[in-house]
């Protein structure tokens, strides 16, 4: 129980489906995937960092902090995750996750893990082979390596995921299929852009903001819905999201943002 509330709490920050969808009795086509991201205006500046504050209901759970990084010909990212409040009380943990772009190229290419909770630590990395449709999956915590199949030519993973919706053009109707891996397996979301609102959440103040869905697809395991809310400006800054899940309800809260790094176009 203790490691699935962990868990939880790691997926509200990345916002990625990962809930049961009932079956459909007339099976309609999926939306089309996400269009190519153009590396060269993309919605943040290398050295970008980011801090959302994860809540159960009325208790504080988890903190973390996002940075975005250009290394030589792609892209960097990383989350440096803590508890918080009543959850460190009784189960404290602190996680650093990163994922790896492969260049000029919207490709999940490496993820990975260090993670350490009480009585259980996790070590790991996963690397894509595209041309070979592979995945290996080092757990260095056990000594163990594990290889899988990949059956998409582009792939998120957990960590990918924020920023791809972030570089993605969105209007009010749009809906794309994100094929997303964690661990050894496919997980596939929906997403669609609801509305445009304009709206005030925490201590940011009213301002125009698109609100996005995410449903689940395949592989997921889980009921549940979330919504996400971002800037409608060139930024698209997740400054809220929240989630039905079977443990409960989750509100994500942007709590700092550097103001340095703002795109101007």
């Amino acid at each position: 129980m203790r490691h699935a509330f962990l868990f939880v709490l790691l997926w509200c920050l990345f916002p990625a489906p990962t809930y049961a969808a009932a079956p459909s009795p007339t099976p309609t086509p999926p939306p089309p995937p996400i269009a190519p991201v153009d590396f060269h205006h993309l919605p943040w500046k290398d050295g970008e960092s980011v801090t959302y504050l994860v809540s159960w209901g009325v208790f504080e759970a988890a903190e973390g902090t996002f940075t975005a990084r250009q290394k030589d010909d792609h892209w960097e990212f990383k989350l440096a995750l803590a508890s918080r409040g009543l959850v460190d009380s009784f189960y404290p943990f602190t996680g650093t996750f990163w994922s790896i772009l492969a260049p000029s190229q919207w490709k999940s290419v490496e993820y990975g893990e260090y993670r350490f909770e009480p009585h259980r630590v996790i070590r790991e990395r996963t690397r894509i082979d595209y041309t070979a449709h592979q995945g290996t999956r080092e757990v260095w915590s056990e000594g163990k390596t594990r290889t899988f199949p990949i059956a998409e030519d582009a792939v998120d993973d957990i960590g990918s995921m924020l920023y791809h919706i972030r570089a993605a053009s969105w209007s009010p109707g749009d809906k794309r299929t994100l094929f997303v891996y964690e661990d050894n397996s496919e997980k596939e979301g929906m997403v669609e852009c609801q509305t445009r609102e304009t709206r005030a959440f925490g201590t940011w103040p009213v301002q125009p903001l698109l609100r996005l869905s995410a449903l689940p697809g395949k592989g997921t395991h889980h009921r549940g819905h979330l919504l996400l809310w971002m800037t409608d400006d060139a930024r698209h800054l997740p400054i809220h999201a929240e989630l039905e899940f079977r443990y409960g309800s989750f509100n994500i809260d942007l709590t700092h943002a550097d103001k340095t790094l703002s795109i101007t176009h």
